[in-house]
């Protein structure tokens, strides 16, 4: 295989100067989502370039058709249209009636709405549905063939198989033969010239799969029978005709801008086996990571055997757009438990405030004894907007921080949704290489690249970088990401905050402010410093847990007083001083309304500050033993007699799904799962050496995790050590060290991020390329050398 591509620019110059070259229409199935959006935008942009040698006509003009689910998400795409095309050609599109719009320099983009569901109608939502709503689908849809429950297994099972066969529909192929009878293509062209699906089919099986094997469950067919396999592969073949139609009679090419569902995180041993590396994923905590990669897997190679090109993203993680001083919408699975939960009349959060809850409210957390609590129900009311200055929005993976894209980029080694996005374009307008096939055997494997460059120059903006270190900002939200994640950015914030706090400078508030125009927000990051990783050198583990535990559990501004004395006569400073403590008090708040449960220490007693929803869990909470009420359940034995065991299974299920700890201590766990959370894989330290000697007798490149402030500290510690071993006239052999951000006094800034990708990789829990090892090392602390013994 020849190693170059052909080049891009003079391969579309050429093909532009062909009269029929324009007369192409591109259907984008989920065009306004990351991989999406970046194609339509590629396209538009490759036509546009091309038409400067010959301008486009109105009857002349290709055509990118984009598909969205809803209006509101054809907005948003709409609303990057007009900005791209203000910047690049000072000017704006033409508005088409009942299509879209013309290009500044012709090219027709045309909008639709169109929700891709291929699924069964009567079982649609079935395994997230309650009891009741499951019993009335289930009785729907045998009642399709006269069955009953007590029907023979046999006829039930065909009654599935055949609705599967018949009725899972082919929402592809029918938005293409409508299109082209009501709109025409141009010219004498027959076929669409591409179709590319943007949309995740891997993601779409999964749930709809789930739906299909709780369904079953209730019909007698167990999940891991023969019957419910050979209905898995029945779906999974008939979304996969759909498409196979649409390359055999609608379209020249067909493109499917595909997944491994797990970002190429896993690792391939040389018997085939498999381990996920991903320890950030929501679904990383049980089987659905494992199904959804099983069928990301089985549809490529359906699909690649019928003349579909899948482009497997093996590294994408898009960056859409950033919302400025945005209230973000809550995810939509926490919404739902919400609406679950007030169904079965347990009213968490009061009904004006369930209206409100479509985005994402802070409000006063409770604090609960993790297991000692009466069963009496919780309630959470007044809450308030979760403004934050900078929100970035990423396709089907929602919306998250800086910080958090900064870690996830920098542990994933991504590349950008533009480099995809111009991918699909180009094979779509111009065909695969015809030097350097992208596409063999119709699969394109794309890793990482050295375009992710894009993304970090763009994370390094000054602002995004500023909100980074800021106190009041909160560093994780509840998209893409998992609790420990979150827990664990989490904590470097409250880290900052209490730092912040600590170093403002009240006196340089004016006297007689103006409160009118105070800004209490503004104040308080611009005069109060940021907190480098060194600092922590000198922090006491128990002082830092107590006053770290007086910022979490303040309810009012007086109660920050042993933190930050803040009395002034002057009544006008006296004021901004409470706004500002005001604002240090919701920050705080801000993290359990989040989902991230704080933990800490009292008298030896695990007590917790909860919002209403807490993601370790994954619940919403309705009473105050809840978090004991999980554990009990889960823990699946008596508690009185293996008392010892319960208590290491409550450690291992803190450190591993994402409390934010700041108790004085150190817990280092070596399981992954409740099974394996037995006395020996499950620690606890009071005191920094033990903890080291312990992190030195582990085996290098198995997994582990910690928490606790101790832990941290002391991850910390290694840290700065590897921070100031930048040395400038080693040049690249600096190697991960260059990722530290360092200030004008040169120090090392703890920047969220950076600190969670480095314990990630630390951790064991990056991607691998086989080049990982440049970008940090196992362990927290380079292992001490044998010591070399003299004959």
């Amino acid at each position: 295989m020849r190693s170059k591509k052909f080049r891009l620019g003079p391969q579309l110059f050429r093909e532009a100067a062909r009269p029929a070259f324009f007369d192409q229409v591109h259907v984008i199935f989920g065009g306004s989502g990351a991989v999406g959006g970046a194609t339509a935008l590629q396209l538009i942009s490759l036509f546009e370039e091309a038409s400067s040698k010959k301008p486009l006509t109105t009857e002349g003009s290709p055509r990118v058709v984009i598909t969205a689910r809803t209006k509101q998400e054809l907005r948003q795409f709409t609303s990057i249209l007009y900005r791209i095309q203000q910047r690049d050609h000072a000017g704006q599109p033409t508005a088409l009636e009942h299509i879209g719009y013309r290009t500044a320099r012709g090219v027709v983009v045309e909008l639709n709405t169109l929700d891709i569901d291929p699924d069964i109608p009567e079982l649609s939502g079935f395994s997230v549905a309650g009891e009741a709503a499951r019993n009335e689908a289930i009785q729907k849809f045998l009642a399709l063939e006269q069955l009953t429950l007590d029907s023979p297994l046999q006829d039930k099972f065909k009654l599935v198989e055949s609705a599967i066969r018949e009725r899972v529909g082919r929402p592809f192929t029918n938005f293409l033969r409508r299109y082209a009878a009501e709109r025409g293509l141009p010219g004498d062209r027959t076929r669409f010239r591409s179709v590319v699906v943007a949309i995740p089919l891997a993601t779409v099986a999964s749930y709809k799969l789930k739906d299909l094997e709780v369904a079953c469950s209730y019909l007698g067919i167990a999940s891991q029978s023969s019957e419910m396999e050979e209905l898995k592969t029945a779906y999974l073949r008939a979304i996969r005709d759909d498409l196979a139609h649409v390359a055999d009679e609608l379209a020249d090419d067909v493109l499917a801008a595909h997944t491994t569902a797990v970002g190429g995180m896993y690792d391939e041993e040389l018997d085939g086996t498999r381990t996920i590396r991903l320890g950030f994923a929501h679904s990383a905590l049980d089987e659905r990571l494992r199904d959804k990669q099983a069928f990301a897997e089985q549809l490529t190679k359906l699909y690649a055997e019928r003349g579909i090109k899948m482009l497997i993203t093996a590294a994408a993680i898009g960056i859409d757009s950033i919302l400025v001083r945005k209230t973000p919408p809550l995810n939509s699975a926490i919404r739902q438990q919400l609406l679950a939960v007030k169904a079965h009349g347990h009213e968490v959060l009061s009904g004006s405030e369930l209206n409100k809850i479509r985005e994402m409210r802070v409000y006063a957390p409770v604090n609960l004894d993790l297991l000692d609590e009466p069963h009496q129900p919780v309630s959470f009311s007044h809450g308030r907007p979760l403004v934050l200055d900078y929100v970035l929005k990423s396709g089907e993976n929602g919306f998250f921080t800086v910080a958090n894209a900064d870690a996830l980029y920098r542990v994933m080694r991504v590349t950008s949704n533009s480099e995809l996005g111009l991918l699909l374009a180009r094979t779509a307008a111009l065909g695969d290489d015809p030097i350097n096939s992208w596409f063999v055997d119709n699969i394109c494997y794309y890793t990482e690249s050295d375009n992710s460059r894009q993304v970090f120059d763009l994370l390094n903006q000054p602002q995004l970088r500023t909100n980074q270190v800021s106190g009041l900002q909160p560093k994780a939200l509840q998209d893409l990401g998992s609790a420990k994640h979150q827990g664990e950015l989490h904590t470097l914030g409250l880290l900052i905050l209490l730092h912040r706090l600590q170093t403002l400078n009240l006196e340089a508030l004016p006297r007689n402010v103006d409160l009118k125009s105070f800004d209490p927000k503004t104040f308080f990051e611009t005069h109060s410093q940021a907190l480098s990783i060194e600092h922590v050198g000198g922090w006491d583990v128990a002082a830092l847990s107590s006053m770290l535990v007086t910022l979490v559990t303040a309810n009012t501004e007086a109660a920050l007083a042993p933190l930050k004395h803040y009395y002034q006569t002057d009544p006008n400073r006296q004021e901004a001083i409470h706004r500002i403590l005001r604002e240090v008090m919701w920050a705080t708040r801000a993290v359990p309304s989040l989902g991230t449960p704080i933990l800490y220490e009292a008298e030896r007693r695990r007590r917790v500050i909860a919002g209403y929803y807490a993601a370790p869990i994954d619940e919403v909470l309705t009473h105050r033993d809840s978090f004991a009420e999980h554990f009990r359940r889960n823990f699946g034995q008596p508690v009185g007699r293996n008392r010892d065991a319960y208590e290491k299974f409550i450690e291992f299920h803190i450190a591993n799904f994402g409390f934010a700890d700041i108790r004085p201590i150190a817990v280092l766990t070596t399981a992954r799962s409740d099974a394996e959370a037995v006395a020996e894989r499950v620690e606890v330290f009071r005191d920094e050496s033990s903890f080291i000697n312990a992190l030195q007798r582990l085996e290098p490149y198995t997994y582990f995790t910690t928490s606790g402030l101790l832990a941290l500290l002391v991850r910390l510690k290694g840290l700065a050590r590897l921070a100031h071993g930048l040395d400038f006239g080693l040049g690249s052999a600096n190697e991960f060290r260059t990722h530290f951000y360092h200030d004008e006094d040169g120090r090392p800034l703890l920047v969220p991020g950076i600190v969670e990708a480095f314990r990630m990789v630390s951790e064991g829990l990056e991607k691998n390329t086989g080049m990982e090892r440049l970008d940090g090392h196992w362990g927290y602390y380079i292992a001490p050398s044998a010591r070399v013994e003299e004959k």
